[in-house]
């Protein structure tokens, strides 16, 4: 099940309830918070730290249990280490993921040790929840996979958005240790149409092979960043989000590249061990001229939001 959920609703799952139909949700207990933020875009989009700021003082007063960032963070350069120490200052968990820009200018292994991250994917337990980071910032060739690093992955669509198969192997195998039911978290896209189909469609096929075969520790939801909207699906039962971006839509080069929100896009996630999951709403507006005033094809398909929503395992 999923349904949006408005900001008067958001206001009461705020005050500790929320009526689903005719029934009442106490708060629950032994829930987990999870701060999210999205494609920041730190050394190439405006206002980058303004909007991180922005994100981290909502952390600082809504108190969640962790934050986590779900790739296009920072380069990763010199330049790069007022993002990171902003995002240190929190006092809790901080996880990563990777994305394909986040390679712009260094290798792989060089954010992965910048950022402090355990591995370029990884698992852990968050509540009532087991969390699995991927990573798909790999080239897939006849030679075998490649992984980005200074920008080599401005090459043919097909080639890109891989996990390598030591990846998938890995994944299957934490799949299977784990009582828990189990989210996943991955900078590209997952379960709704992309430029990258066989990329993708390997990794589902592998959290879906997992779910015909256990009852408990099912995979229940996907967590996406990378493609600046915000979507949701339910697919062979899971929940697919991807999460707009804090920052902006590229419309490209015709259209004057960026464009922007006017503030950060944030969300916060709590997952309840009810089986319920719920992400709180976050709303700017277009830094003028928005994409259908510069004539942009797409534009009646962008919001500068992130949906509230309600979903259940």
């Amino acid at each position: 099940m999923s349904r949006q959920i408005s900001r008067r609703d958001l206001l009461k799952i705020g005050s500790g309830y929320f009526f689903l139909g005719t029934g009442r949700r106490s708060a629950q207990t032994d829930s987990v918070c999870l701060g999210v933020i999205a494609d920041l875009h730190h050394g190439l989009a405006p206002r980058a730290m303004e909007r991180l700021e922005m994100f981290m003082q909502a952390v600082a007063e809504r108190k969640p249990d962790a934050i986590l960032q779900l790739g296009d963070f920072n380069f990763g350069t010199k330049d790069s280490e007022e993002c990171l120490d902003l995002w240190n200052s929190f006092a809790g968990p901080g996880y990563h993921v990777l994305g394909n820009h986040d390679m712009d200018f260094v290798s792989k292994d060089t954010i992965v040790r910048r950022w402090g991250m355990p591995a370029r994917y990884y698992s852990f337990d968050f509540g009532p929840y087991h969390m699995i980071v991927l990573d798909r910032n790999n080239l897939k060739t006849d030679e075998g996979y490649t992984p980005y690093g200074e920008a080599n992955f401005y090459v043919n669509t097909s080639l890109r958005g891989y996990a390598d198969d030591a990846q998938l192997a890995w994944l299957r195998n934490d799949l299977a240790k784990s009582s828990l039911p189990v989210v996943i978290f991955v900078h590209q896209g997952l379960g709704l149409p992309t430029s990258m189909p066989k990329a993708s469609s390997a990794i589902e096929a592998v959290l879906e092979e997992h779910n015909s075969n256990v009852v408990d520790n099912k995979v229940v939801a996907c967590f996406c960043g990378h493609h600046h909207i915000d979507r949701h699906t339910r697919k062979n039962d899971i929940h697919y989000l991807w999460i707009n971006s804090a920052s902006y839509y590229w419309v490209g080069e015709e259209y004057g590249r960026m464009a922007p929100y006017t503030h950060a896009l944030y969300t916060f996630i709590t997952f309840h061990s009810d089986g319920f999951m719920e992400v709180e709403a976050s709303h700017a507006d277009w830094v003028t001229p928005s994409p259908a005033d510069r004539g942009f094809p797409g534009a009646s398909e962008l919001t500068p939001f992130i949906s509230a929503r309600l979903l259940e395992r």
